[in-house]
């Protein structure tokens, strides 16, 4: 009996080694293989892309300057890795997403920063044709240095694969779209970035954006309440709120209420503007004594503090004394165009600042040339606050018609204001009984 026990026991131990041993290799083994395969892939990707740790440390370094702005020290932590590690073609392809972003910011809006943009991508393409960085490194070159969409397009599309999960690579795609004047895509390509970065209140910002030019303001004030509901500090949320009414409506109320708040504070333009556009000059008058600030800069316009007095002067019937203040501001902005000479935003302004003080010609010129500088020409979404511009430059030299070409034209294309929210400026009072212009508002009122 016992020999049988001590037997049974054995082929007991036996049959549970074999189950044990069959139950690894048909179950663990074979479930095991994609998670190991995973791991390996996963490794090969997160594995530092060069030998040199020191190269390594400085790369991570210049990307987390980047992501907080800071391309000047991004491009000095780059260019230490590729000085570490001249083989280390990501760094390369970093450094050329700095040097870009200084050239597209404004920061060193260079030929010279540009062509080390470009070197630095061609020599991540010599060390690696098939890099993916490198194509979305070049992709942001084109973007933001010559403007040639369709390559950018091109690059992002090679790119995107290696990225899945990338909104930013999304969200340049949407800013292309949206300087094409492909509007829809461009929605589309920003509402699938929020999807992969639910947490990114820019994202929803440029959602807004895009839908103001549309002119869906409804819309536009649906994601920026998100916005504030999010982020209840968001001051530029705020602001472009209390705009919508004055775009959409001509209704400055909304505005001139944010003046009065903290949001005001700095920011002498909202004070100005709302009042001027209800034509309290009085208290427009006031909003510019009461600022230290030498210029008035917002989103859709720039002007030195002495164009807004000689504007708000002209239009309180003080012709002499605008006429003073014009020839200031026109001294300002040509000293500032000599070091910035095809800044549109000096040009437009010197423009208007032009056409008031009888020099109607060389206002006129201004405003073409803004309209066909590459920077404006090219690009939809600053185009149309441009050309809005030049509106009130050719009204304001007396050539109306090319003003209501030029506001036809804005008219039919996306642009923040509606035609409400353009007649209650004073500066298109001068408009208003001209027969075409009637026509216009009787279409797009």
């Amino acid at each position: 009996m016992e020999g049988i026990t001590h037997g049974m026991v054995v082929w007991f131990l036996i049959g549970s080694l074999l189950g044990i041993f069959l139950f690894i290799k048909l179950y663990l083994v074979e479930a095991l293989i994609p998670v190991i395969s995973e791991m390996t892939e996963i490794t090969s990707h997160t594995f530092p892309p060069t030998e040199n740790q020191a190269a390594y440390d400085a790369y991570l370094n210049g990307i987390d300057h980047a992501l907080d702005g800071d391309h000047e020290r991004s491009i000095a932590q780059h260019t230490i890795a590729v000085e570490e590690d001249p083989e280390f073609s990501i760094a390369w392809a970093a450094l050329s997403q700095s040097h870009s972003a200084m050239y597209f910011e404004g920061t060193d809006p260079t030929e010279e920063r540009l062509l080390m943009s470009r070197n630095a991508v061609d020599r991540a393409f010599r060390l690696n044709a098939d890099l993916p960085e490198a194509h979305l490194a070049l992709a942001y070159f084109y973007y933001r240095g010559p403007g040639n969409h369709e390559r950018a397009l091109e690059e992002l599309a090679i790119a995107e694969p290696h990225f899945p999960d990338n909104s930013d690579l999304l969200k340049t795609r949407a800013f292309i779209y949206r300087s094409i004047g492909e509007w829809d895509a461009a929605l589309y390509e920003l509402e699938r970035a929020s999807e992969l970065d639910t947490g990114n209140i820019e994202l929803i910002e440029e959602q807004a954006l895009t839908n103001l030019l549309r002119r869906d303001y409804f819309i536009a004030e649906m994601f920026l309440n998100s916005v504030i509901e999010q982020a209840p500090e968001h001051e530029n949320a705020q602001i472009q709120k209390a705009l919508i009414s004055l775009c959409r409506d001509g209704d400055s109320s909304a505005l001139a209420v944010a003046a009065q708040s903290s949001l005001g504070s700095g920011r002498p333009w909202m004070a100005w503007l709302s009042a001027f556009i209800q034509r309290d000059y009085e208290a427009a008058q006031q909003a510019l004594d009461e600022t230290a600030s030498n210029t008035l800069v917002w989103e859709e316009g720039y002007m030195p503090k002495t164009f807004a007095y000689g504007l708000t002067q002209n239009w309180a019937g003080n012709f002499e004394i605008a006429q003073l203040y014009f020839q200031d501001a026109r001294e300002i902005l040509e000293q500032d165009l000599e070091t910035d000479p095809d800044n549109p935003n000096l040009l437009i302004a010197l423009g208007e600042v032009l056409a008031h003080l009888g020099a109607q010609q060389s206002a006129a010129l201004l405003a073409h040339r803004v309209m066909e500088l590459p920077s404006v020409a090219n690009d939809s979404f600053s185009s149309p606050r441009y050309r809005l511009s030049a509106v009130r430059v050719l009204a304001a030299a007396g050539e109306h018609e090319a003003a209501i070409d030029e506001l036809e034209t804005y008219l039919s294309l996306p642009g923040r204001y509606s035609i409400d929210g353009i007649i209650v400026d004073p500066r298109f009072g001068v408009l208003l009984e001209n027969t075409r212009f009637q026509t216009l508002l009787a279409r797009y009122r």
